[in-house]
């Protein structure tokens, strides 16, 4: 009985161990080539290709351009695949905006610098594995 007692709590510190040592991650996104102080950075991470580029699974962090880089980061990230969008929100509205064909009139990237030149990004060409360490993304505004 105390063996099965101190083997189950062995366990359950292990689980416990790992759980916690997978929040600790954070991606860190940097973006750079930003050409006008207008308006704001919206950077969204995104955990599933059904998701990506139109539910962020992290809340969508916005900042007011300040720079020609500016950092984000997420913190307490568990391990996975991810993909990360940012675009820049010139004229404030929420939201990208496109032409009349849907090619994006506002600067925008994606991880791994995944942009498609025929179509929008590809999950396949932005996403990454988050396992055990941070990442550190440097995405270019296009």
């Amino acid at each position: 009985m105390m063996k099965n007692l101190m083997l189950i709590t062995i366990t359950l510190a292990l689980a416990w161990g790992r759980t916690a040592a997978q929040t600790n991650n954070r991606i860190i996104v940097e973006v750079e080539n930003i050409k006008s102080s207008e308006g704001t950075l919206n950077v969204g991470v995104f955990n599933s290709e059904k998701t990506f580029l139109e539910e962020p699974w992290l809340s969508q962090k916005k900042k007011a351009v300040a720079n020609t880089l500016m950092v984000f980061e997420f913190t307490g990230v568990p391990d996975g695949a991810y993909t990360v969008s940012v675009y820049h929100d010139i004229n404030g509205n929420g939201e990208l905006d496109t032409n009349f064909i849907g090619i994006p009139d506002e600067p925008y990237g994606v991880s791994r610098e995944g942009r498609n030149m025929f179509g929008p990004p590809s999950y396949a060409d932005a996403v990454f594995t988050l396992d055990g360490d941070n990442v550190r993304l440097r995405i270019t505004l296009e």
